[in-house]
């Protein structure tokens, strides 16, 4: 059989009391620390992953105002083409007015200037005919006189032109 010895005893005390110091003081230290740094390390997961959430609404927001100003970009080009395109057509309309008023100022001042060409036409030849009469008669006629055959040849030419 077997012997116990003393030693062992003592032995096995010691084992026990070494245990329970190391579980008092070494062991229950060690798992404190442990478990405060899985605590600090599940909250720093918790942050991250807060801030991950966070930056990807912030993405997904100021994708969709970028989406929002290319719309909006698109709408002012589009209305600044349109008004261009009025504005282009109101210069155009305003020059061919223009034009047309241009013409038309051009027609009368050509039939003006025609009309004092011919009446300047009619008082030249008004006059060498009154200086061929003078010639041929070989008197002048009184002023009063030349004064009314000019008018008269004057207002017989008006006549015939209308």
């Amino acid at each position: 059989m077997l012997k116990f010895n003393m030693n062992f005893v003592f032995m096995l005390i010691n084992l026990l009391i070494l245990y329970l110091l190391m579980r008092r003081f070494l062991f229950k230290p060690i798992k404190t620390t442990m478990d405060k740094r899985k605590e600090l390390i599940e909250q720093q997961f918790k942050t991250a992953e807060d801030a991950n959430a966070a930056a990807e609404a912030k993405m997904a927001d100021y994708e969709s105002r970028i989406a929002g100003v290319e719309q909006e970009a698109a709408t002012i080009i589009n209305d600044a083409k349109q008004s261009a395109k009025a504005e282009y057509e109101k210069i155009i309309d305003r020059a061919e007015a223009d034009a047309e008023n241009i013409k038309a100022v051009a027609k009368k001042q050509s039939a003006e200037a025609c009309e004092n060409q011919l009446r300047k036409a009619k008082e030249d030849i008004a006059n060498l005919a009154i200086e061929t009469a003078e010639k041929v008669l070989g008197k002048s006629v009184s002023a009063e006189t030349d004064s009314d055959i000019f008018n008269e040849f004057l207002n017989e030419g008006s006549e015939e032109n209308e």
